[in-house]
């Protein structure tokens, strides 16, 4: 009830209280304070900021972002093989590449190949008849496990096309003994389920490259190569396949300038395309990290995360009866001394015959899909068909599972964002329009979860998903503690909080600033890592305050470490303004000056100046280490109306005070309201402004309100508004000829009364528009009491 009471309070006191209550914030600490940030003693909404991390202003990323869950699919001549080659399990290398490992057993290139020869390989394909492949089945599981997306394998660095290609005769439709397109199947049967389609093109191909497995890391230099790869993009884009949601590229090592044709290329013939960051030389849509990467913090979009049913393989494998062996650990860094990048561990598929095996992974892959949604990725999960073109049963059961656990709890998937609540000990947390959704990822021992950041929130319940029963829960300051229930036999529960209106977060770290410098530390710091493999913060962000007072120029000053101008100037917004263009020098310094608005949070965030990657980190040594804030002047803002009382029609003098210097404020009437004026203010934030009373205002009590948006601030004063005396009767007209009309009605009887705009009614209108005031200041005062 506090909250409701604060808020009912709030409304019912209305403009005419506006900005008139100060918070009740913490001291500035002394510059020796230990690292924790001065912070409000009592939180409420005028401190809160939405709690979803926005999505993409751009609308095709926008609408990329909001798929969340995808499906991969790695389907080609190396699925006849399995893994295994002449009765050899293959220890090295992925199983998608056989045709060019065999069963190599390691990663020593020095060591000569023992790949699968081309004749061999090409007396494979010409089996591969898929008898059991349904386009309409395979898109209807990825929708039932929750999926908005199919992305299949279009060619793989074996260079063989899974389509009806004019470029090679080494393709399905030509080799196989079906003749079928297997890709213009599938992207009618995304379209029919009503499902995305998206696809895997290789930078390499074997049947033009030489193979080098090690690494993948083949130029596109051979002579025609750049024009074979655009004729195939031309077919596959062009549009006999529909509409191509994401384009994945992977391997080969691609100049800048081939980078550029080949995103241009499918920008081209696919306008609304997302393209991955193998394109190479950051020239991505969205960064894909490496094979099987989570990310374990809050990450910088759009990215994404693929990762595959079995890690070792994203092709279909069977190593089920294999004796455990070798298993590497990632490309060696080819130094002399470097070259054993083999450890005796487990290398199997074996979990497919494990007692409870497929609970086990269903409970790993819905653990990698929620983590990484709620951080702000989509995750890309790949399952490769058999030869045959059927699904091991056993990883069917696990894209159910997956399904089971969405339908469970449809709010992660649907129209949710991850937020700046702060990764908690027990789980992460994604909202909606009017929902917290809090993921449990580790059950806590003492039955309690606390979301900071969440307690100025009105909550209509706490339920554990999926049940009915109400679930204990108390705000404490700016915290939201629940307590849970005995724990669910559930692969990862979910706890939901419906609140009265869109969720919203008060910062943790949010601090008071005055006319003294006020130093953050970096643990009141927000940050956002880039997906881009190790190349640290993309952003930091502190949360500032000047409680009820306009705080001008404002200055902000960066304690850096490990940042350079090499690769890109650096811009910092403070509250919705910008300043680019700025050096290291320059951060380091102090940026400003700022405004910042009364009863509100400023976010005052650090990143790069229009970079040539927006994915890309400021470097995985570079930090903040602390912010300091300071403000030349404080000021509290105020309007005077003069006269306070006025003729519908005539002109008043508006006045006001303590807003933020040369900032565009615009004077509205209340109640209606109506847009009466502007003004600019001067350098001490001062304006005085004529304007005029509409004349068809209501008689009665009104307030002036004059408010600026950069930053944002408001104030209020009252206006009282007459109705113009009638005009005097001239008594030289003629009497009129008509019969005198009956007389109004009295208000108690139903008509309007002779004082209807100009005395009795207005009079209660003007008292109970008081009154409404008084209750909703005692309102205020009483809940301010009971949070002392």
């Amino acid at each position: 009830m506090r909250i409701t009471n604060r808020l009912a309070g709030s409304l019912l006191a209305g403009l005419l209280t506006l900005g008139m209550a100060g918070p009740a914030l913490a001291d500035t600490p002394p510059a020796d304070a230990p690292e924790t940030p001065a912070a409000p003693a009592v939180y409420d909404a005028r401190y809160a900021i939405p709690a979803a991390v926005p999505a993409s202003s751009e609308a095709k990323v926008a609408e990329w972002q909001d798929m969340k869950y995808a499906m991969f699919i790695h389907w080609g001549v190396y699925s006849s093989y399995a893994g295994w080659y002449k009765g050899q399990k293959q220890e090295v290398g992925y199983p998608e590449q056989i045709k060019a490992w065999g069963h190599q057993q390691t990663w020593d290139s020095r060591i000569p190949l023992q790949g699968i020869p081309r004749d061999e390989y090409l007396a494979a394909a010409q089996t591969f008849e898929a008898p059991n492949f349904d386009a309409t089945a395979w898109c209807q599981q990825a929708k039932d496990s929750g999926m908005k997306m199919l992305l299949i394998t279009s060619k793989h660095h074996d260079g063989f096309a899974m389509w009806d290609t004019a470029t090679t005769d080494y393709n399905f439709t030509k080799q196989s003994p079906s003749h079928r397109d297997p890709l213009l199947e599938l992207s009618q049967a995304c379209q029919k389920v009503g499902i995305k389609f998206g696809l895997y093109f290789s930078n390499i191909d074997w049947e033009k490259q030489p193979e080098n497995p090690w690494t993948n890391a083949n130029t596109l230099d051979e002579e025609g190569y750049m024009d074979y790869i655009h004729e195939q993009l031309k077919e596959l884009l062009g549009g006999k396949y529909g509409e191509i949601t994401e384009l994945w590229y992977d391997m080969g090592k691609p100049n800048p300038e081939q980078s550029d044709q080949l995103r241009q290329w499918a920008h081209e013939l696919q306008p609304n395309i997302m393209i991955n960051s193998r394109v190479g030389n950051d020239r991505a849509d969205f960064e894909v990290g490496w094979d099987n990467e989570m990310q374990s913090e809050q990450t910088q979009g759009p990215w994404e995360s693929a990762v595959s049913i079995f890690h070792k393989t994203w092709g279909y494998a069977n190593w089920d009866d294999a004796a455990p062996t070798f298993k590497d650990t990632g490309y060696p860094d080819y130094s002399e001394e470097d070259w054993d990048h083999i450890q005796q561990v487990d290398n199997t598929t074996a979990l497919r015959k494990a007692p409870g095996g497929a609970h086990t992974k269903t409970t790993e892959i819905v653990g990698n899909m929620f983590s990484t949604v709620a951080l702000g990725g989509q995750f890309l999960f790949n399952v490769g068909p058999k030869f045959d073109g059927s699904y091991d049963p056993w990883d069917a059961s696990v894209l159910k599972g997956v399904g089971d656990w969405n339908r469970a709890h449809p709010g992660v998937l649907g129209n949710s964002r991850p937020t700046h609540f702060p990764i908690e000990t027990w789980g992460k947390t994604m909202v909606d329009d009017s929902h917290i959704y809090l993921g449990i990822e580790k059950w806590p021992a003492d039955g309690m979860i606390t979301l900071r950041g969440a307690g100025a929130n009105d909550i209509s319940s706490v339920k554990l998903d999926g049940s009915d029963a109400a679930l204990d829960y108390k705000v404490e300051g700016n915290d939201l503690v629940i307590t849970l229930p005995a724990q669910p036999d559930e692969i990862l529960p979910v706890v939901t909080v419906t609140t009265k209106g869109t969720p919203t977060y008060v910062p943790t770290g949010l601090t008071t600033i005055g006319t003294d410098a006020t130093t953050i530390p970096a643990s009141g710091l927000e940050k956002f890592k880039a997906p881009t493999p190790k190349t640290g913060e993309t952003s930091f962000t502190a949360s500032i305050t000047s409680g009820d007072k306009v705080a001008s120029g404002v200055s902000v000053a960066f304690d850096t470490e490990g940042f350079t101008d090499a690769y890109a100037k650096y811009k910092v917004t403070v509250a919705g303004q910008v300043i680019k263009n700025l050096t290291v020098a320059e951060l380091k310094e102090g940026v400003g000056p700022f405004a910042i608005g009364a009863n509100q949070t400023a976010r005052v965030t650090l990143e790069y100046d229009n970079p040539a990657y927006a994915l890309k980190g400021f470097g995985k040594d570079t930090t903040v280490k602390a912010v300091t804030v300071k403000a030349e002047k404080l000021a509290t803002p105020a309007v005077t109306v003069d006269p306070s009382t006025v003729e519908a029609g005539k002109t008043v003098t508006v006045k006001g005070t303590g807003f933020a210097p040369e900032s565009e404020v615009t004077i509205t009437l209340h109640s209606d309201p109506v847009e009466v004026g502007t003004a600019t203010t001067d350098a001490d934030g001062a304006f005085t402004a004529e304007v005029t009373v509409p004349a068809d205002t209501e008689a009665g009590a009104h307030t002036v309100v004059a408010a600026s948006d950069a930053p944002a601030v408001t104030a209020s004063a009252p206006l009282t508004v007459t109705v113009p005396p009638a005009p005097a009767e001239d008594p030289s007209a003629t009497p009129s000829e008509q019969p005198s009309a009956a007389p109004s009605p009295a208000p108690e009887q139903g008509g309007k009364g002779g004082l209807a705009r100009t005395g009795t009614n207005a009079l209660i209108v003007g008292a109970f528009a008081l009154a409404a005031a008084g209750v909703g200041m005692a309102l205020l005062r009483r809940s301010r009491r009971a949070q002392a």
